[in-house]
């Protein structure tokens, strides 16, 4: 069975980073709602940047998603309300959200979008898939601790569009539940808010033994037992596209616009030879060797082939490039492009 080639969609933090991301091949971007995504607000977007962001995917024929993903208290609604309204003559691609509540109100509200679900609900199994397909969902964004058996079963299972994370950074807890950030800095990474609690420099004491911290795992500067390693799937595309899956996603939004081009041209690269001859599809080892020049930490692949055996390799620092330039203009889009 020949499955439709998947999109590749990229982050976008800032208005640079959408053209960038597009400009390298994306098919798609995901941006973020101002107060109510993932990220901060100095890496999301106000009603008039979005305004912005969507024309100017679409103009190039591609699409726009705008994360509003954030847990929403009580007091938050009134807000999501308001960003409902103000959005009315925006025509964003999709909405993805992560609040029950939020999707109700999308819902009421804004029958017309397109709703995707977040990976923060932790949708993982064909059950789940069905259901928010039910509510009105096109598209789920499956939980990064599946694997691609997990995501074939959930496209072979259900009418909505599946899509998976092939790349970028992965959190140390389930999607969508760690409050490790919010116990220690009273910061939610639940509201866009994280502060990556999980990569400090942690020791361990043993309480009879107070002021002897004990060694866990030695990286030569320091000691790391909860940071994870980043997710790196480009050696995978033929089993990726063959699960059927429509969209490959890469984390981001906060990376630098070197980032952005860097991986949006090796994934689209890839993508582009796997269709041109599935059959006699070859890697080539200089995609990986780009994707080591951009600031990372070792890669690793996830849950893609099933929960990975204990190694101690997985918790890493980071791995930092050396800046040899910097881009000072990329050619206009052309219409139809």
């Amino acid at each position: 069975m020949t499955n439709q080639l998947p999109e590749l969609l990229l982050p976008a933090g800032n208005l640079s980073k959408l053209r960038m991301a597009l400009a390298y091949g994306a098919d798609a971007v995901y941006v973020g709602a101002a107060g109510l995504s993932m990220r901060p607000d100095q890496s999301s977007f106000g009603v008039a940047e979005l305004a912005e962001a969507v024309g100017y995917a679409q103009a190039m024929g591609k699409k726009c998603y705008v994360a509003a993903n954030s847990l929403i208290f009580q007091n938050d609604l009134p807000q999501v309300e308001a960003w409902l309204d103000a959005t009315r003559g925006i025509p964003m691609d999709a909405v993805i959200l992560s609040d029950v509540g939020a999707i109700a109100l999308t819902r009421r509200m804004r029958p017309e979008l397109e709703l995707h679900i977040s990976t923060q609900l932790s949708t993982a199994n064909v059950e789940a898939a069905r259901f928010w397909g039910h509510y009105g969902a096109t598209r789920v964004v499956l939980a990064r601790e599946c694997s691609l058996a997990d995501a074939e079963a959930v496209v072979r299972g259900s009418d909505v569009e599946v899509e998976v994370f092939v790349h970028g950074a992965m959190c140390m807890a389930v999607s969508g539940r760690c409050l490790l950030s919010a116990h220690l800095c009273g910061q939610s990474g639940s509201t866009g808010a994280c502060k990556q609690s999980c990569r400090w420099e942690w020791q361990l004491v043993e309480s009879k033994r107070p002021g002897e911290s004990l060694p866990v795992f030695e990286t030569g500067r320091e000691t790391i037992f909860l940071g994870s390693t980043d997710l790196c799937l480009i050696e995978h595309i033929p089993e990726l596209v063959r699960t059927g899956v429509r969209s490959l996603k890469v984390e981001g939004r906060m990376k630098s616009e070197y980032y952005v081009a860097s991986v949006a041209r090796v994934y689209r690269a890839a993508l582009d030879r796997f269709a041109a001859d599935p059959d006699g599809y070859e890697m080539d080892p200089g995609w990986l060797r780009e994707l080591e020049a951009v600031s990372h930490r070792p890669y690793a692949k996830g849950f893609a082939f099933g929960y990975p055996a204990a190694d101690p390799g997985v918790l890493q620092t980071h791995n930092r490039p050396v800046s040899t330039g910097e881009i000072l203009a990329l050619p206009e889009h052309r219409e139809g492009a």
